[in-house]
């Protein structure tokens, strides 16, 4: 089974890059689009890594953000055969608030009308052998999701990401974690993640970790958690921010890595 970065926020040699993330998961059953980015970045560099938009059979969301559901539309034009895979709570309106002011960072329009397209999940669902949707995630009492986004219809209120999920992979005795986001806490989707797999250890870790405005005490419970859990290789893509991902190097040495876009693995 491998897993390549298709989108991130850092380019590797040749590939497009965006302020969003995009994987591939590929198996011998053929394979799994995990969020799309923000635009049609994720099939140009698909393609140039000389994949088929044709071999993907399931596309899957992590959460209701612009720069993991932008690239939607292409999808759905390029590989409309495929299941499409997303919590219900995905599709309501999203916000972000700074200096006073709210802007949409939702899903676009002409993707939230075309929900009844899609597979709604709450609990763990199989995407392919081997690989899985973990379905709501539960939040430990020491973990508090991200406050910084709102949501609501007529009034906004604080976004708790019902809606976020994790890919679960696991190839014989090799597991993986892919995270959108993880506003929910990065702990919240391994422990997830864990329970999903029936595993007590993981391979690897990766995707955004929404650490870049985190303070010192944030990153230290985090790190405090990672050095206890049995993770193999970590790395951080996206939203985890320079000085988190160094943090987190200079605390758990070697196995934390710095992904970008053309990054991949194999389990």
């Amino acid at each position: 089974m491998q897993i390549t970065v298709l989108v991130d926020n850092e380019s590797g040699e040749g590939l497009g890059s965006e302020h969003g993330l995009s994987f591939l998961v590929e198996t011998d059953e053929r394979s799994v689009l995990f969020d799309t980015g923000q635009s049609d970045t994720w099939l140009h560099n698909l393609i140039a890594l000389g994949r088929k938009p044709e071999s993907i059979k399931a596309v899957a969301i992590s959460h209701g953000h612009y720069d993991h559901t932008g690239g939607l539309p292409t999808a759905f034009l390029r590989v409309p055969r495929a299941t499409y895979y997303a919590h219900p709570n995905c599709f309501e309106p999203k916000y972000s608030r700074s200096e006073g002011k709210t802007r949409n960072i939702g899903m676009a329009p002409e993707v939230a009308s075309r929900v009844n397209e899609f597979t709604l999940n709450t609990s763990a669902i199989e995407l392919l052998p081997g690989v899985l949707l973990s379905g709501t995630i539960a939040v430990r009492d020491d973990v508090t999701p991200n406050s910084k986004f709102l949501t609501g219809q007529q009034e906004l209120y604080q976004d708790t990401f019902e809606d976020e999920q994790c890919l679960v992979l696991r190839n014989g005795a090799s597991t993986a974690v892919l995270v959108g986001c993880a506003h929910k806490g990065l702990e919240n989707n391994i422990c997830a993640a864990l329970e999903v797999n029936g595993v007590k250890n993981i391979d690897l870790v990766a995707g955004g970790f929404h650490l870049h405005e985190a303070g010192k005490e944030r990153l230290e419970a985090l790190v405090a958690f990672l050095a206890n859990t049995n993770i193999g290789q970590i790395a951080c893509c996206h939203c985890t921010g320079y000085a988190s991902s160094e943090y987190l190097r200079l605390k758990l040495g070697q196995q934390v890595t710095l992904a970008r876009t053309g990054s991949s693995w194999c389990i």
